[in-house]
């Protein structure tokens, strides 16, 4: 870090999406995010924590985060001491410090990272809807070249069925249950083979490893797991065990970039497919996705979409659809800053350590 912290603040945001994204557990109308912004004597940085209002997908939500940076990561980061935390506050931190550095020293988070790809391609995740066919449709239409859909025991998985007619052959289709089936549904998982779907997220609990394992054996669609792996660790046991073949790697989930890339190594080194998974991210976080994702192990499309996916206008400079790809930012940093004027828009509260 060139020279000394200074400031930590934190700065919580409401941003209206556009239409509400249902899971099998949840709904969400507005993204609550949590901003970190840091200054050095040479720079700012910026970091976005992706915990959510409710404790659904992961019980570190928005305000244990929020408190955790202020109360024990921000001081500890300002006194110059080393910091750990629960893995979305940890995340945040980690980014702006990084961010600061970079900018400082004139590298992108790319160069960082040693990537050399321009465009990364872009999917898009569809919450459950009564129109989901026509949704899906509508954004393959707009470029998108991997469509995910949201699954749950509650609805018919014909409609999978539909949307693969809808969308034709050469768009990849994925789907995700959040936990929400049990090794008895293993028949009706299995139809999913019927529609080319190249791969199921998290269909039972995120802690029933060895039921994952049972699962592989009796479908042919492959399993990817995400709220299962919180560590390079935990993706290499569970790679290992044979309870999955695909891992959706979100850097808020394991606790930051530096362990979402040793989970990317993890899989280069096993054979393994993987994604970069998003949180409905504003700019700033998705920032850091999309640089991510340019990593040559994730060989699957991600949860990486436009900007106008989710917001009417997003803090930063809008990422768009480029021929169905994004353009991984190549300014120094991440490449992104919110601008003053929608921050002020959307701030709720800001505190400065």
């Amino acid at each position: 870090m060139p020279g000394p912290l200074r400031v930590v603040e934190l700065i919580r945001v409401q941003m209206p999406l556009r239409t509400p994204f249902v899971t099998a557990n949840d709904a969400t109308s507005v993204k609550e995010a949590l901003l970190v912004r840091v200054e050095t004597d040479a720079a700012v940085g910026w970091g976005e924590c992706p915990a959510l209002a409710s404790p659904e997908y992961s019980p570190e939500t928005i305000d244990v985060s929020h408190a955790a940076l202020r109360d024990e990561l921000g001081p500890r980061a300002l006194a110059g001491e080393a910091f750990a935390g629960p893995p979305f506050a940890h995340t945040a931190l980690e980014a702006a410090l990084l961010d600061a550095s970079l900018r400082a020293e004139g590298i992108s988070l790319a160069q960082h990272l040693g990537v050399s790809s321009t465009h990364v391609d872009a999917g898009v995740a569809i919450g459950i809807a009564s129109d989901i066919v026509e949704r899906a449709a509508a954004y393959v239409a707009a470029g998108y070249r991997r469509v995910k859909l949201k699954i749950s025991p509650e609805i018919p998985l014909e409609y999978v069925r539909d949307v693969r007619a809808a969308v034709g052959a050469d768009v990849a289709i994925q789907v995700d249950a959040n936990e929400s089936f049990r090794l008895s549904d293993a028949d009706l998982l299995a139809t999913l083979a019927d529609w080319d779907v190249q791969c199921i997220e998290q269909p039972l609990r995120r802690d029933d490893i060895a039921k994952y394992v049972d699962l592989a054996a009796l479908i042919t669609t492959p399993i990817c797991l995400d709220e299962s792996i919180d560590s390079a660790r935990a993706a290499r046991e569970a790679i290992l065990l044979g309870a999955c073949s695909v891992v959706n790697v979100k850097p808020g989930r394991v606790g930051g970039l530096v362990e979402a890339v040793q989970v990317h190594d993890t899989c280069v080194h096993h054979g393994v497919d993987a994604l970069v998974g998003g949180m409905l991210e504003t700019g700033v976080g998705r920032a850091v996705n999309v640089a991510l994702a340019a990593l040559p192990g994730f060989t699957m499309i991600g949860d990486l979409s436009a900007s106008d996916r989710y917001f009417d206008e997003d803090l930063t400079e809008p990422f768009v659809l480029e021929d169905g790809r994004l353009r991984v930012p190549d300014g120094p940093g991440t490449g992104v800053e919110p601008r003053a004027e929608m921050l002020e828009r959307y701030t709720v509260t800001r505190e400065r350590l």
